[in-house]
């Protein structure tokens, strides 16, 4: 699909295309650009659920689990599997 780019209006996006690559209402978008192209990402708000958040507990964990993996701290995929019987 093509649209012609006018100097007075803002460049559209066409409804059809807006429906086949999911944009919503309240959806953000955010662009990437390179020569010739356009790229365009939707960015959805994330739900404010409870679940959504960290305990001040958990966000400690994941943190010290981060720090581990960072520093190399890690135990290979095929010594699990051996060390549960898999």
């Amino acid at each position: 699909m093509t649209a012609t780019v006018k100097s007075k209006t803002p460049l559209i996006v066409p409804d059809e295309l807006r429906r086949r690559a999911g944009f919503r209402p309240g959806d953000q978008v955010e662009f990437k650009v390179s020569p010739g192209m356009v790229t365009i990402f939707t960015r959805r708000p994330v739900a404010d659920e409870p679940d959504d958040t960290l305990t001040p507990e958990e966000a400690k964990k994941a943190r010290h689990a981060i720090k581990q993996v960072r520093e190399g701290k890690t135990t290979p995929w095929s010594q699990v599997k051996h060390e549960l019987g898999l």
